[in-house]
């Protein structure tokens, strides 16, 4: 009865912890509105950056990227705009021109902001109405809390003339010889670092900035007909963007504005993804996190997630790393002897390698076997690493895990951090216990070094990538038991293996005194 009390009590338990990683708060927007030099200004704050809408122009004039997965900055994208990453403090150069912003002839006026409206899906919509000199201008921005860095923008253009002219609309304005940025277009599918003439191709699909850490790029949607441009402005600097053709009556214009990290995953989301070439080891980390997007989408949770991905890692690889666990247990089994040779032979440094070389192959171990199990697990664990960071954005807007809100940060209390070191120091003991011999002091200890020191220079790396360690040692630790056992069985007890490899070495040391004498030092 106690026994079945128990087993329901942990089963409650568990259902509990389940049911407690899958519970978090949805991804919120939440705004701010304010007046700066006579101009309201609506600030939204989205679960990864923070966005300043302004009715001067009725533009962009911020884009802050406030979520910075692990050895990343928090960065503005927005030209001529610096903004305090704690503040939020905005200051703009003289020369700033804003995403946007129409210019050309009969764009002169004044917009005003209308209030947000909130949609089903918990987005916000950020509504501009422009009364200008040549036009009536609508301009609607929707933002919504699960986007992975991008918005919508649908833009309303109604000549007040007969005969109106192409309006210009400005995406962003940079220093050409700036270092690591640089203007890249899409025609045809295909980036180019340079504008087509017109005519030269079929479809423009979007043109933007990239360096090695972010993208500001706009797409047009499909049907939406317009042309690229770029000029030098007086400061030396280029300004690019898109013309709006007016062709009488309202033209209506829908855009995809992406304004984040360089991932491929993520741009892939807004059909941009070409701009990005992966290398060979970017395109296994690719296919890591769109296997680990499916178990995500099976348990509504990324710490699930990586639990199963582990075992089936774990299971896949035990197969072929089983004989390296055998040799590892060879290895722990032969100890006592090849103690007794370094005791025998100590002066004879020659004779007591030959000694051991003779033992390793009696005993069939290989002396390097147990690095292999380490040589394949790590580019496994630099790939899983890197994929945790990579996919950082994914797991940042995913619910928490048990005490852990967010995966892509560090464990808030260290408790997976203290459990895998722990776990560690077993491991340590099972795979390559103490040496001994010749091996003195600290020497001894130097294997238990690293889990410690990994530890406390690694503290901060995101929590999913040390949930995956620890699940990874953990079950290492127990296919190494269990290869120990297995052994232990089939030989009939490891103190009966290890009586006999001292009878094997007795028998040898005496054939040894006999056929060559006693041996220095001996």
């Amino acid at each position: 009865m106690g026994t079945k009390r128990a087993c329901c009590g942990l089963l409650g338990i568990l259902v509990l912890l389940v049911s407690f990683s899958v519970m978090a708060a949805e991804p919120e927007i939440t705004y701010d509105v304010a007046e700066r030099d006579g101009f309201r200004e609506l600030i939204v704050t989205t679960p990864l950056g923070n966005y300043l809408f302004s009715e001067d122009g009725g533009a962009l004039k911020s884009v802050l990227l406030t979520f910075a997965p692990y050895g990343s900055n928090v960065q503005e994208l927005v030209y001529g705009t610096t903004t305090d990453a704690t503040t939020f403090a905005r200051r703009y150069t003289a020369d700033a021109e804003f995403p946007f912003d129409l210019t050309g002839e009969g764009t002169d006026g004044s917009y005003t902001l209308g209030d947000p409206e909130w949609t089903e899906s918990g987005g916000l919509i950020v509504t501009f109405t422009g009364d200008l000199a040549g036009y009536t201008v609508v301009k609607r921005f929707t933002l919504e809390p699960d986007a992975l860095y991008s918005l919508d923008l649908a833009i309303e253009v109604t000549p007040k003339a007969e005969a109106p002219a192409d309006v210009a609309m400005t995406v962003q304005k940079y220093i050409p010889q700036e270092r690591g940025r640089e203007l890249s277009y899409l025609f045809d599918g295909e980036p180019s670092p340079a504008l087509l003439a017109s005519g030269s191709y079929f479809t423009f699909d979007g043109l933007g900035l990239l360096d090695n850490d972010v993208v500001f790029f706009l797409i047009p949607d499909e049907g939406t007909s317009v042309e690229p441009f770029s000029e030098a402005t007086p400061s030396g600097s280029l300004r690019f963007g898109v013309k709006l053709p007016a062709l009488g009556g309202t033209s209506s214009y829908r855009f995809t504005l992406y304004g984040g990290r360089r991932r491929f995953l993520l741009m892939e989301e807004v059909g941009i993804e070409v701009l990005d070439e992966p290398g060979v080891g970017a395109r296994a980390m690719v296919v890591v996190i769109r296997f680990l997007n499916i178990l995500y989408r099976a348990t509504g949770n990324y710490g699930w997630a990586i639990i199963l991905f582990t075992l089936m890692t774990r299971i896949i690889l035990f197969p072929l790393m089983r004989k390296q666990y055998h040799s590892i247990a060879k290895t722990q089994r032969i100890q006592p002897k090849l103690k007794r040779i370094q005791e025998r032979y100590k002066d004879d440094r020659q004779l007591m390698q030959q000694k051991t070389l003779e033992i390793y192959k009696k005993e069939g171990v290989n002396p390097m076997g147990g690095c292999l199990p380490m040589l394949i697990q790590l580019p496994i664990i630099f790939i899983i690493w890197r994929a945790m960071l990579y996919a950082s954005e994914q797991i940042h807007l995913s619910p928490g895990f048990l005490w852990i809100p967010d995966l892509s940060v560090y464990d808030p209390y260290f408790i997976l951090v203290i459990l895998t070191t722990l776990i560690m120091l077993v491991q340590q003991r099972f795979m390559s216990p103490m040496s001994t011999g010749d091996a003195k002091g600290i020497q001894k200890y130097m294997g238990y070094f690293f889990p410690l020191m990994m530890g406390v220079l690694l503290w901060r790396f995101p929590a999913g990538l040390w949930l995956y360690y620890l699940l990874t040692t953990a079950a290492q630790v127990g296919q190494q038991a269990f290869v120990n056992w297995e052994m232990a069985r089939s030989e009939g007890g490891a103190a009966a293996a290890t009586l006999d490899l001292d009878v094997d070495l007795d028998e040898e040391i005496l054939e040894d005194d006999g056929d060559e004498g006693p041996a220095t030092g001996g």
